[in-house]
């Protein structure tokens, strides 16, 4: 499912406009230490709910109910959400975090008007069930009071390679924007000092992340070029 109006800023950007609007505000104002840990605590939350999110989707072929989807309806957005807002918080400054949120329901909107109405025409009641007791993308205390069965329908099959690079692809912005701020600190003589291990730790692991994306990718496209 998706797609949803392509406008200005739609789903298919939104990421894209987010880095390189941190990036630019990021070179003019630094993370402070807060700033940094949280975005990497928001980022590591996001990508678990996108890991667990694509383990219970079944697409197109039943109403998922359980697991994240039963806590709310869109838990894959939601993940979106706070890989997104953990790049906001690298900006290094307040007003991208406080603009992202008006973003995500301009780009996201169309989408999940045009899944939800698709589900409705596919499974009618129980849908409407589904929608007046689960919250659409973001949790409240009584849709949390399940989650001990967070793991319901969850199953590692379902998670394509795709999934896996793309994980790999948000730890590698991380690392660049972790990075970036180092070396507006410390700057460039001291980033490759053997006394100050965070830069070359921090390059290496960027070079790792985005390696690994690039050859879980080139593994997926080999395999589909397969004859079977």
């Amino acid at each position: 499912m998706g797609g949803g109006s392509r406008g200005i800023v739609n789903r298919g950007n939104l990421r894209d406009i987010v880095i390189l609007l941190s990036t630019g505000l990021a070179l003019i104002h630094g993370a402070a230490s807060w700033e940094r840990v949280t975005s990497v605590g928001m980022l590591l939350v996001g990508c678990g709910l996108h890991f667990m999110s694509k383990g219970v989707l079944v697409r197109n072929q039943v109403l998922c109910n359980q697991g994240l989807y039963g806590m709310v309806r869109h838990p894959f957005y939601l993940s979106n959400y706070l890989v997104d807002m953990s790049f906001c918080l690298m900006s290094g400054t307040i007003l991208l975090p406080a603009l992202y949120p008006f973003l995500f329901f301009w780009a996201y909107g169309p989408s999940v008007r045009k899944e939800e109405k698709e589900l409705f025409s596919r499974h009618r009641h129980n849908f409407l069930e589904f929608a007046l007791e689960v919250p659409q993308v973001f949790p409240d205390p009584g849709s949390i009071k399940g989650w001990q069965d967070i793991f319901a329908g969850f199953s590692p099959r379902r998670i394509s390679k795709r999934e896996l690079a793309r994980i790999a692809r948000f730890w590698a912005v991380e690392c660049f924007f972790l990075l970036l701020h180092e070396v507006r600190e410390e700057g460039f003589g001291q980033l490759v000092s053997l006394v100050d291990y965070d830069g070359p730790i921090l390059a290496g692991a960027l070079v790792l992340f985005s390696l690994l994306s690039f050859l879980i990718i080139r593994g997926e496209a080999s395999n589909a070029g397969k004859i079977i």
